[in-house]
């Protein structure tokens, strides 16, 4: 079992050059290891596997490339990770080279994968709601089984984090959730319905994607259960950036300096919300090494990531970010 303690010498050597321009270095990867998904959850758009996903081989050697260069942790996102054929033996070779290794899943699969997932540091898990609203949005019965996968998760001794996407289907619930959460020993975050997973691209999200007034309101309760100790995941940094929602909002980035998004074909992205239309910079033409020094390092104003929004204030340093938050001129208490 990898140990998790504080963040280790190489990690703060090479963020320290990324960070003063010197050397960008993937120091934190996700990789989206497959599409293939067991829910269709109406405001994702990750359902089904790519044509041309890595195979096993091709896997170890972009891995291995990856930890030459520099990375020391990795996301496994989705789709559904747990679904892919090569989970297990991909998490066992992070394991044991010591890699950090945390998974995006919707916890249906966590009961069944249990040998893979006690490796992990930690598991976040999408819980939309009480289980009328959850299962509004992911299908009859998903609540139920989310819910056995956190435990599951928790009884295998694995950290544990909630990730609520607020929209139509549960602006009023905040309250219910947070008490959900508090009841299964996790904290739980909470981020904006988008219209996509990713930047300027014209789906349309208006069956999911509640009006800016009713997102204000929800956050505002978020922000009020926060002060109350209650365990909201979120830090201050994400609550105040979230105040500007859906207003463009500049921020620091560290996408392409310090962190990277490898898809399931292999293209290599600065950051995991970018839009996909330009597939050309994959690792498996380029190698990863050039596929990584090509990334643009420009950032963006329309970041919505509770975690990456963070991520980003704590690498640009910003402490007037992270401070508590006064109450929402709109808020109710």
């Amino acid at each position: 079992m990898q140990a998790h303690g504080a963040m280790s010498f190489h990690m703060i050597k090479n963020g320290a050059l990324a960070w003063l321009g010197l050397r960008p270095t993937p120091l934190c990867v996700t990789y989206e290891i497959t599409y293939r998904c067991n829910q269709t959850c109406r405001y994702c758009d990750r359902h089904v596997a790519l044509p041309n996903e890595l195979a096993t081989g091709e896997i170890f050697s972009v891995l291995e490339q990856f930890y030459n260069l520099g990375m020391r942790r990795i996301s496994l996102d989705g789709g559904e990770p747990l679904l892919h054929g090569d989970i297990s033996a991909v998490v066992d070779w992070l394991d044991d080279k010591g890699v950090v290794t945390v998974m995006n899943t919707n916890g249906l699969l966590v009961p069944k994968r249990s040998d893979t997932v006690r490796r992990l540091a930690k598991v976040k898990i999408s819980l939309d709601g009480p289980e009328a609203n959850h299962d509004a949005m992911r299908g009859q019965g998903s609540f139920q089984r989310t819910v056995a996968g956190i435990v599951a998760a928790k009884e295998l001794g694995v950290e544990v984090e909630l990730t609520c996407v607020v929209g139509k289907h549960n602006t009023d619930c905040v309250d219910e959730l947070v008490d959900i959460a508090a009841g299964l020993g996790c904290v739980i975050l909470f981020q904006p319905a988008l219209n996509s997973l990713f930047l300027e691209v014209d789906r349309d999200g208006a069956d999911w994607m509640a009006d800016v007034g009713a997102v204000r309101r929800a956050f505002a309760a978020v922000e009020r259960l926060k002060r109350r100790g209650r365990p909201v995941g979120n830090g201050w940094a994400s609550l105040r950036h979230f105040r500007h929602y859906p207003e463009d909002k500049e921020l620091p980035c560290a996408a392409g300096w310090v962190t990277a998004t490898l898809d399931p074909e292999g293209a290599l992205y600065a950051c995991d919300q970018l839009n996909r239309d330009d597939r050309s910079n994959n690792v498996l033409e380029r190698g990863v090494r050039q596929a990584f020094l090509a990334l643009e390092r420009r950032g963006c104003s329309q970041c919505w990531c509770a975690r990456i929004v963070e991520g980003n204030y704590a690498w640009g340093c910003r402490v007037d970010y992270m401070r508590r938050l006064r109450r929402a001129p709109w808020a109710e208490e």
